[in-house]
């Protein structure tokens, strides 16, 4: 067998691997030297401005003034690598500090209060993720609608000031330990373990990837409607502990105590490389984007300028940060349609040959059957008495025009769509799927026509997605193990006689052909009995269909039974051991293909009947 090496330029590698830890950080690096120069710059200038801004004790008013924010970014950046935003956590700050005040006033009790801080925290992030889930409109109107709510909310309980804490309280705020403010341990605490779910765990990568294509993400398993609540939750949670700190480090609260704090979180998230559209972002660079707000808003109050110019220069920071990100989404696609990866593919011509003289199917032994299977959606029927079966190692065609029931079948098998009634088998087996990652786990893969893959990562990421294998650092600290991850994407892709240079490329940097191969490959194991192909080579080249067609014939020849949904009558001819047409929701034809002309299949195909 030849080989053709398709492309000879291959993009870089993504930054930011644990090398040590097996870890690589999914999503694309957000490199923020330049941000960190612009931070050394801004220390220069407000030094030369007034002379008592370099000093140490100034730097130490600086990291105290901006533990607020560094925990509080934590939340908001993990919002928006998922694609969701929070805009009423200022408000929040006011409506959890007041009512943490009275009750550390009205009990004296500290404990109380924190507890308190904390679970109101929760509950509001909680019913902030549960009314954007649930209204399924943008997040940017929903948490603006709660911004002013919780702040008129925070005015009802008290319009004044608040004070008298326990004693309890007051030292959580302003206590220390070998000479550093407790503020500040526990903020640098919640941000590296935050840094560390983001960039070295299960849940990390799947907010990354819900960031790059949610429903990619949702039909390789992810419950993303949970997780996005869960991060809303958790967003809540941090801004109860923000404003536990804030009282006790102030020792009184008003109700205006968080204006302008959304402001400044999410300005340091952008300046930090989050991405406002999903899917990118890293802790150093937020980090260095919080560093850079606090010198800001610091060096501000030393040369003297009054409060709104703070709002001033935020607010244009702001939009630079926002500017730079849609630049670098800019930069991202034309790198991306400059960019090809090197595979090394089984030779195009050989997809040409007829299946019949490459494999021979098991015709004798049935892997899947689906039995009348019936789907309406509302008046309209989707499917009526649907039903076929596949044998071991065979590539059966379905075809049918729009609106056939195509899709429906599809879905259904695959779990994406629950019947109305029929019945279904896997090796003799009744099976009943009610997502995606019921059908995965036992054994029937999908890939779908958009191919279901998370732009934003890198191909062994998106190979591993839905089922992420996992190891204990230290003996106990669930990781990725990306490792592992690599060898089965160099395994899978081998099996389908593709060689990958380098697996931790971004799949946006990928052509359609290639992407094509990566959600074939994943979709392979030892545990696939079924794999069901949705217009694989649609919007693709000649060169990459027959590369694709290659693939398909490989999976079948390892005994896999294969469903293959396509409108390329080449295409059919070429792989197909038998052809099922659907019409109206029905079965008009299922038989083999080699004895009907290219009038008869159109016929089958446009009418449901041959002519």
């Amino acid at each position: 067998m030849t080989t053709d090496n398709v492309g000879s330029a291959w993009p870089q590698a993504q930054e930011g691997s644990f090398l040590r830890l097996g870890i690589k950080a999914p999503g694309e690096a957000s490199g923020r030297i330049g941000l960190a120069l612009v931070a050394l710059g801004l220390v220069v200038l407000f030094s030369l401005l007034n002379a008592s801004f370099f000093s140490l004790d100034n730097f130490v008013v600086i990291g105290v003034n901006s533990t607020s924010i560094l925990i509080a970014v934590l939340g908001t950046s993990a919002l928006l690598i998922a694609g969701y935003v929070d805009l009423s956590i200022g408000s929040m700050v006011a409506l959890i500090g007041i009512i943490t005040a009275k009750v550390a006033v009205l009990t004296g009790s500290a404990v109380l209060a924190v507890g308190v801080g904390l679970g109101l925290g929760l509950l509001l992030g909680l019913l902030n993720g549960f009314l954007v889930r649930r209204l399924s409109i943008s997040p940017l109107i929903v948490t603006l609608a709660m911004l002013a709510l919780y702040g008129g909310f925070a005015f009802v309980v008290s319009s004044t000031a608040v004070y008298g804490f326990p004693p309890g309280l007051l030292e959580l705020g302003r206590g220390k330990i070998f000479g550093i403010q407790f503020t500040v341990i526990i903020a640098l605490c919640v941000f590296i373990i935050g840094a560390f779910i983001l960039t070295s765990t299960v849940t990390g990568l799947r907010i990354y990837a819900i960031g790059g294509d949610p429903r990619a993400a949702e039909l390789c398993g992810i419950p993303v409607g949970k997780t996005v609540v869960g991060l809303y939750a958790a967003n809540g949670l941090l801004i109860g502990l923000v404003a536990v700190l804030i009282a006790g480090r102030l020792g009184s609260i008003t109700p205006t105590i968080g204006v302008r704090f959304e402001l400044d979180v999410l300005t340091a998230a952008i300046l930090g490389g989050v991405a406002f559209s999903g899917g990118a972002g890293r802790p150093l660079g937020i980090a260095i984007g919080v560093a850079t707000i606090g010198i800001l808003n610091a060096g501000l109050i030393f040369v003297g300028l009054q409060s709104w110019w703070q709002s001033i220069a935020v607010g244009f920071m702001l939009l630079l940060a926002l500017t730079a990100d849609q630049l670098a989404i800019g930069m991202r696609r034309k790198r991306a349609r400059a960019a090809t990866a090197s595979f090394s593919v089984a030779d195009p011509g050989a997809a040409l040959m007829p299946a019949a003289t490459a494999r021979t199917p098991h015709e004798d032994v049935p892997v899947f059957a689906i039995a009348g299977a019936r789907k309406s959606f509302g008046a309209v029927t989707a499917l009526e008495e649907a039903g076929f079966t596949v044998n071991k190692g065979e590539i059966v065609c379905l075809l049918g025009d729009n609106g056939a029931g195509k899709s429906t079948v599809v879905k259904i098998i695959s779990g994406a769509l629950q019947p109305d009634a029929g019945t279904m088998t896997l090796e003799d087996q009744p099976v009943a799927f009610r997502s995606p990652q019921d059908a995965r786990a036992a054994g029937l893969e999908t890939v779908y026509q958009d191919l279901a893959l998370c732009p934003n990562l890198s191909v062994s990421h998106n190979m591993i997605l839905g089922r992420e294998a996992t190891r204990r650092w230290l003996g106990f600290l669930p990781v990725r193990d990306d490792r592992k991850a690599a060898e089965q994407c160099r395994e899978r892709l081998a099996a389908l006689g593709v060689k990958l240079r380098d697996e931790d490329v971004l799949v946006r940097s990928l052509s359609g052909g290639q992407r094509q191969s990566i959600a074939i490959a994943r979709s392979l194991g030892e545990h696939v009995k079924l794999i069901c192909l949705d217009e694989p080579t649609a919007a693709l080249g000649v060169k990459q269909t027959a590369q694709v067609m290659n693939l398909i014939r490989s999976i079948a020849a390892q005994g896999t039974g294969v469903i293959l949904v396509t409108h390329d009558l080449a295409t059919v001819r070429a792989l197909a051991d038998r052809i099922v047409v659907l019409s109206l929701g029905r079965v008009a034809y299922d038989g083999p293909v080699k004895q009907l002309s290219a009038d008869q299949l159109w016929s089958l195909m446009a009418r449901g009947r041959l002519e």
